[in-house]
């Protein structure tokens, strides 16, 4: 009973609250069966065994390590292996050079735990006049697949990561942004981690009331079932935010950071073209007239993404747990449909069924990395994941000539 009535307070309604992330679709919603739950449970049970071998072989390279280091440095032939003035592999650059365009840049790789971790890469070849005539043709490509499904709204921002590059669609309307704004509100969330101001062991205990007097709220997780007081650290909540998209565990992520009002001027400072807290007016992609708030748009959520591949970059000690999270989540739908399966994506999906929303931001890390933001609001979500994975496919095929595999 008591759940029935906490639903209830959170009903939706124009000009008021709606339901502030959605429900997201879960591993069983999507319709997988119990053989294939299973088998992802095996693939977790192996990783775990991957780390610990790992951890057993750290453990004896440590105690083992100064003996040989000490016989290595008395023989004569023994050398460094980083050259004076060179940089380390791993070292976070980000520079251009020539009329060639060639970059150097951090690119996820895979490790043997399933993580990323960052590496640099050379592998652009792209001039700027060239990147750019690819990203025309591609934004082209795009404009006539999306005049094509006049039964739907649709939003879109891409930014080459290599050279700045920008390509968009109607990227300032406003949509409601569902879940896809967790991954502004995390990336807020590890500012101040990696400021000092709040560390990741810090333990966080859930409060069981409604939101935002509390941190329940219906939809995503597995929060919302435990019981009250239920302690976990910040970095427990925060991936559980991001990785099965919990409602519960983002709003005490936001209460952690001082409450919504408190994160949406910096929300608002990388990008606010869309105000989350303002209530705007709109037409839906079914003609009629919307407002409220809790909105954002393509060009913000891009924004937001780009962001956080350049604090990345720039300090991939403190953030690699993050990106590591959006890169395993639990949903196997949107951007990452239409790029192969090898390919890192670092994504976060936002669907409201009552507002036929269905959105995606990412980074995709290919050797011409960038940012793509798709929103969509239309009848069939099931359409909506496809365009969103043609989309994904256009920019990915036009800036590295490459025809993906997609699963």
């Amino acid at each position: 009973m008591k759940k029935t009535q906490q639903a209830q307070s959170h009903s939706s309604f124009e000009g008021g609250h709606i339901d502030d992330y959605g429900y997201d679709r879960s591993m069983s919603a999507l319709g997988r069966s119990p053989h294939q739950v299973r088998r992802h449970k095996r693939r977790q049970h192996r990783t775990l065994s991957a780390i610990a071998v790992i951890a057993v072989l750290a453990a004896l390279l440590f105690l083992i390590g100064p003996r040989l280091a000490a016989l290595f440095s008395s023989s004569p032939s023994s050398g460094s292996s980083v050259p004076a003035g060179s940089t380390a592999p791993g070292t976070a650059t980000d520079t251009a050079s020539g009329s060639s365009g060639t970059t150097t840049f951090l690119s996820a790789i895979t490790t043997a735990g399933g993580e990323t971790s960052q590496s640099t890469s050379a592998e652009s070849t792209l001039s700027p006049a060239e990147r750019q005539s690819r990203i025309t043709a591609a934004g082209a490509e795009a404009t006539q697949l999306l005049q094509g499904h006049t039964e739907g709204r649709f939003s879109i921002f891409y930014q080459s990561l290599t050279g700045g590059e920008t390509w968009a669609y109607q990227e300032e309307e406003p949509f409601v942004a569902a879940s896809s704004i967790k991954l502004g509100i995390n990336t807020y969330l590890y500012t101040k981690i990696a400021s000092g101001e709040i560390s990741p062991d810090e333990i966080l205990a859930y409060d069981n009331r409604a939101y935002p007097t509390g941190d329940y709220e219906g939809g995503t997780g597995t929060i919302q079932s435990m019981a009250n007081g239920t302690k976990m650290t910040v970095r427990e909540t925060s991936g559980l935010s991001i990785r099965i998209s919990d409602n519960c565990g983002t709003n005490m992520v936001i209460r952690r950071l001082g409450g919504i009002d408190a994160i949406n001027p910096w929300l608002s400072q990388i990008s606010g073209k869309v105000d989350y807290r303002k209530e705007v007016s709109y037409t839906n992609y079914a003609g009629q007239a919307k407002n409220g708030r809790h909105r954002t748009c393509a060009l913000d959520l891009g924004l937001q993404a780009v962001n956080l591949y350049r604090l990345w970059q720039a300090d991939p000690d403190h953030y690699q747990p993050l990106v590591d999270d959006l890169c395993q989540t639990e949903f196997d739908f949107g951007i990452q449909k239409g790029i192969p399966a090898d390919i890192r994506v670092a994504h976060k999906i936002g669907t409201n069924g009552t507002y036929s929303a269905e959105n995606d931001v990412g980074i995709v890390f290919t050797s011409e990395p960038f940012v793509l933001c798709v929103m969509t609001e239309m009848a069939s979500a099931a359409k909506a994941h496809e365009i969103q994975a043609d989309i994904a496919r256009i920019f990915y095929e036009c800036q590295t000539g490459l025809t993906p595999r997609v699963e």
